[in-house]
Protein backbone atom coordinates (compact mmCIF):
# COMPACT_ATOMS: atom_id res chain seq x y z
CA UNK A 1 0.00 0.00 0.00
CA UNK A 2 2.85 2.41 0.85
CA UNK A 3 4.41 1.79 -2.57
CA UNK A 4 1.12 2.58 -4.34
CA UNK A 5 0.61 5.64 -2.14
CA UNK A 6 4.09 7.00 -2.90
CA UNK A 7 3.82 6.35 -6.64
CA UNK A 8 0.43 8.02 -6.91
CA UNK A 9 1.49 11.06 -4.88
CA UNK A 10 4.49 11.54 -7.17
CA UNK A 11 2.24 11.07 -10.21
CA UNK A 12 0.03 13.96 -9.10
CA UNK A 13 2.96 16.36 -9.05
CA UNK A 14 4.97 14.91 -11.94
CA UNK A 15 1.98 15.79 -14.10
CA UNK A 16 0.03 19.05 -13.88
CA UNK A 17 -3.05 17.43 -12.34
CA UNK A 18 -2.13 18.04 -8.71
CA UNK A 19 -1.19 21.65 -9.39
CA UNK A 20 -4.33 22.28 -11.45
CA UNK A 21 -6.55 20.87 -8.70
CA UNK A 22 -4.89 22.88 -5.92
CA UNK A 23 -4.86 26.10 -7.97
CA UNK A 24 -8.52 25.70 -8.98
CA UNK A 25 -9.62 24.88 -5.45
CA UNK A 26 -7.74 27.83 -3.92
CA UNK A 27 -8.93 30.24 -6.60
CA UNK A 28 -12.62 29.36 -6.17
CA UNK A 29 -12.30 29.24 -2.38
CA UNK A 30 -10.61 32.64 -2.52
CA UNK A 31 -13.57 34.09 -4.37
CA UNK A 32 -15.94 32.93 -1.62
CA UNK A 33 -13.51 34.25 1.00
CA UNK A 34 -13.43 37.71 -0.57
CA UNK A 35 -17.21 37.83 -1.07
CA UNK A 36 -18.10 36.26 2.28
CA UNK A 37 -15.45 37.71 4.58
CA UNK A 38 -13.37 40.54 3.10
CA UNK A 39 -16.09 42.62 1.45
CA UNK A 40 -18.62 42.51 4.33
CA UNK A 41 -15.80 42.59 6.95
CA UNK A 42 -17.15 39.39 8.49
CA UNK A 43 -14.86 37.15 10.57
CA UNK A 44 -17.15 34.10 10.39
CA UNK A 45 -14.97 31.87 8.21
CA UNK A 46 -17.08 28.72 8.64
CA UNK A 47 -19.76 30.11 6.31
CA UNK A 48 -17.06 30.37 3.66
CA UNK A 49 -15.91 26.86 4.56
CA UNK A 50 -19.44 25.61 3.97
CA UNK A 51 -19.27 27.09 0.47
CA UNK A 52 -15.91 25.35 0.02
CA UNK A 53 -17.74 22.03 0.41
CA UNK A 54 -19.48 22.76 -2.89
CA UNK A 55 -16.20 23.98 -4.40
CA UNK A 56 -14.62 20.63 -3.59
CA UNK A 57 -17.70 18.83 -4.85
CA UNK A 58 -17.02 20.42 -8.25
CA UNK A 59 -13.24 19.93 -8.21
CA UNK A 60 -12.90 16.49 -6.57
CA UNK A 61 -13.27 14.65 -9.92
CA UNK A 62 -9.91 16.17 -10.91
CA UNK A 63 -8.34 14.19 -8.09
CA UNK A 64 -10.02 10.85 -8.66
CA UNK A 65 -10.90 10.50 -12.35
CA UNK A 66 -7.57 8.93 -13.37
CA UNK A 67 -6.76 6.80 -10.32
CA UNK A 68 -8.28 3.51 -11.50
CA UNK A 69 -9.64 4.36 -14.94
CA UNK A 70 -6.21 5.27 -16.33
CA UNK A 71 -4.74 2.00 -15.04
CA UNK A 72 -7.44 0.17 -16.94
CA UNK A 73 -6.96 2.16 -20.14
CA UNK A 74 -3.17 1.74 -20.21
CA UNK A 75 -3.45 -1.92 -19.14
CA UNK A 76 -1.26 -1.25 -16.11
CA UNK A 77 -4.09 -2.68 -14.04
CA UNK A 78 -3.07 -6.14 -15.25
CA UNK A 79 0.29 -5.69 -13.55
CA UNK A 80 -1.37 -4.56 -10.36
CA UNK A 81 -4.00 -7.27 -10.39
CA UNK A 82 -1.41 -10.00 -10.86
CA UNK A 83 1.06 -8.56 -8.33
CA UNK A 84 1.46 -9.70 -4.74
CA UNK A 85 -0.43 -6.63 -3.55
CA UNK A 86 -3.97 -7.19 -2.33
CA UNK A 87 -6.81 -5.28 -3.95
CA UNK A 88 -7.46 -3.55 -0.64
CA UNK A 89 -3.85 -2.28 -0.56
CA UNK A 90 -4.09 -1.03 -4.15
CA UNK A 91 -7.35 0.83 -3.68
CA UNK A 92 -6.40 2.19 -0.24
CA UNK A 93 -3.06 3.43 -1.58
CA UNK A 94 -4.81 5.34 -4.33
CA UNK A 95 -7.48 6.66 -1.96
CA UNK A 96 -4.87 7.90 0.51
CA UNK A 97 -2.84 9.55 -2.25
CA UNK A 98 -5.86 11.63 -3.30
CA UNK A 99 -6.53 12.37 0.36
CA UNK A 100 -2.95 13.61 0.76
CA UNK A 101 -3.31 16.05 -2.13
CA UNK A 102 -6.61 17.24 -0.67
CA UNK A 103 -4.85 17.72 2.68
CA UNK A 104 -2.21 19.88 0.94
CA UNK A 105 -4.99 22.03 -0.56
CA UNK A 106 -6.67 22.34 2.86
CA UNK A 107 -3.36 23.33 4.48
CA UNK A 108 -2.70 26.01 1.86
CA UNK A 109 -6.23 27.35 2.28
CA UNK A 110 -5.35 28.17 5.90
CA UNK A 111 -4.01 31.43 4.47
CA UNK A 112 -7.61 32.70 4.40
CA UNK A 113 -8.41 32.27 8.11
CA UNK A 114 -4.84 33.42 8.86
CA UNK A 115 -5.72 36.76 7.25
CA UNK A 116 -8.79 36.97 9.50
CA UNK A 117 -6.69 36.18 12.56
CA UNK A 118 -4.20 38.93 11.71
CA UNK A 119 -6.81 41.62 11.06
CA UNK A 120 -9.73 40.39 13.18
CA UNK A 121 -10.77 38.19 16.08
CA UNK A 122 -12.28 34.97 14.69
CA UNK A 123 -12.69 31.89 16.88
CA UNK A 124 -9.72 29.60 16.13
CA UNK A 125 -11.32 26.48 17.73
CA UNK A 126 -14.42 27.12 15.61
CA UNK A 127 -12.31 27.29 12.45
CA UNK A 128 -10.36 24.14 13.31
CA UNK A 129 -13.61 22.30 14.04
CA UNK A 130 -14.95 23.42 10.68
CA UNK A 131 -11.84 22.15 8.91
CA UNK A 132 -12.26 18.79 10.66
CA UNK A 133 -15.72 18.39 9.17
CA UNK A 134 -14.55 19.69 5.81
CA UNK A 135 -11.75 17.12 5.65
CA UNK A 136 -14.14 14.31 6.57
CA UNK A 137 -16.76 15.18 3.96
CA UNK A 138 -13.93 15.67 1.46
CA UNK A 139 -12.74 12.12 2.17
CA UNK A 140 -16.27 10.91 1.44
CA UNK A 141 -16.26 12.74 -1.92
CA UNK A 142 -12.91 11.14 -2.79
CA UNK A 143 -14.23 7.67 -1.91
CA UNK A 144 -17.17 8.21 -4.26
CA UNK A 145 -14.75 9.36 -6.96
CA UNK A 146 -12.57 6.27 -6.52
CA UNK A 147 -15.63 4.09 -7.01
CA UNK A 148 -16.66 5.96 -10.18
CA UNK A 149 -13.09 5.61 -11.50
CA UNK A 150 -13.21 1.84 -10.86
CA UNK A 151 -16.25 1.49 -13.12
CA UNK A 152 -14.77 2.82 -16.37
CA UNK A 153 -11.54 3.25 -18.30
CA UNK A 154 -12.56 6.69 -19.57
CA UNK A 155 -11.35 9.52 -17.35
CA UNK A 156 -14.06 11.94 -18.49
CA UNK A 157 -16.71 9.32 -17.79
CA UNK A 158 -15.18 8.77 -14.35
CA UNK A 159 -15.25 12.53 -13.66
CA UNK A 160 -18.84 12.78 -14.89
CA UNK A 161 -19.83 9.74 -12.84
CA UNK A 162 -18.28 11.25 -9.70
CA UNK A 163 -20.10 14.52 -10.20
CA UNK A 164 -23.32 12.64 -10.99
CA UNK A 165 -23.13 10.60 -7.77
CA UNK A 166 -22.41 13.68 -5.67
CA UNK A 167 -25.15 15.67 -7.39
CA UNK A 168 -27.54 12.82 -6.63
CA UNK A 169 -26.61 12.97 -2.93
CA UNK A 170 -27.10 16.75 -2.99
CA UNK A 171 -30.50 16.39 -4.69
CA UNK A 172 -31.57 13.79 -2.13
CA UNK A 173 -30.49 16.20 0.59
CA UNK A 174 -32.84 18.88 -0.75
CA UNK A 175 -35.63 16.33 -1.11
CA UNK A 176 -35.17 15.20 2.50
CA UNK A 177 -35.74 18.79 3.63
CA UNK A 178 -39.23 18.60 2.09
CA UNK A 179 -40.22 15.35 3.81
CA UNK A 180 -42.62 16.07 6.66
CA UNK A 181 -43.33 12.52 7.86
CA UNK A 182 -41.88 12.59 11.40
CA UNK A 183 -39.87 9.42 12.06
CA UNK A 184 -39.24 8.72 8.37
CA UNK A 185 -37.85 12.23 7.90
CA UNK A 186 -35.50 11.76 10.88
CA UNK A 187 -34.16 8.51 9.41
CA UNK A 188 -33.53 10.16 6.03
CA UNK A 189 -31.79 13.12 7.66
CA UNK A 190 -29.49 10.73 9.51
CA UNK A 191 -28.25 9.43 6.15
CA UNK A 192 -27.87 12.89 4.59
CA UNK A 193 -24.28 13.40 3.41
CA UNK A 194 -24.36 17.19 3.25
CA UNK A 195 -26.55 17.81 6.31
CA UNK A 196 -23.99 15.94 8.40
CA UNK A 197 -21.61 18.86 7.89
CA UNK A 198 -23.96 21.33 9.64
CA UNK A 199 -22.70 20.73 13.22
CA UNK A 200 -19.11 21.47 12.14
CA UNK A 201 -20.23 24.63 10.40
CA UNK A 202 -21.81 25.95 13.58
CA UNK A 203 -18.99 25.01 15.91
CA UNK A 204 -19.93 21.71 17.54
CA UNK A 205 -17.94 18.54 17.07
CA UNK A 206 -20.28 15.70 16.10
CA UNK A 207 -19.06 12.20 16.92
CA UNK A 208 -21.97 10.62 15.05
CA UNK A 209 -21.15 12.64 11.92
CA UNK A 210 -17.48 11.73 12.21
CA UNK A 211 -18.34 8.02 12.41
CA UNK A 212 -20.83 8.43 9.57
CA UNK A 213 -18.25 10.00 7.23
CA UNK A 214 -15.67 7.34 8.09
CA UNK A 215 -18.17 4.53 7.43
CA UNK A 216 -19.36 6.23 4.24
CA UNK A 217 -15.79 6.45 2.94
CA UNK A 218 -15.08 2.84 3.93
CA UNK A 219 -18.24 1.69 2.16
CA UNK A 220 -17.34 3.27 -1.18
CA UNK A 221 -13.72 2.13 -0.94
CA UNK A 222 -15.13 -1.39 -0.40
CA UNK A 223 -17.34 -0.94 -3.47
CA UNK A 224 -14.20 -0.01 -5.43
CA UNK A 225 -12.42 -3.15 -4.23
CA UNK A 226 -15.41 -5.25 -5.30
CA UNK A 227 -15.42 -3.57 -8.73
CA UNK A 228 -11.69 -4.29 -9.10
CA UNK A 229 -12.22 -7.91 -8.04
CA UNK A 230 -14.98 -8.34 -10.63
CA UNK A 231 -12.62 -6.93 -13.27
CA UNK A 232 -9.87 -9.36 -12.23
CA UNK A 233 -12.23 -12.32 -12.41
CA UNK A 234 -13.41 -11.23 -15.85
CA UNK A 235 -9.89 -10.87 -17.25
Amino acid sequence: MIAVLGRECLEYFKTMLGYVFIATFLFLSGIFFVVGNIMPLDSDFNTTLNNCVYVFMMTSPLLTMRLLSEERKTKRDQLLLTSSLSLVSIVMGKFLSALCVFAVACTLSFVYPAILIIFGTPSIPLILNGYTGFFLIGASFIAVGIFASALTENQLAAAGGTYGFLLLFLTLDHMIARVKIGRFAEVLRWFSLFRRFTPYQFGSFSLSSTIYYMLFSALFVTFSVIAMDCRRRAS
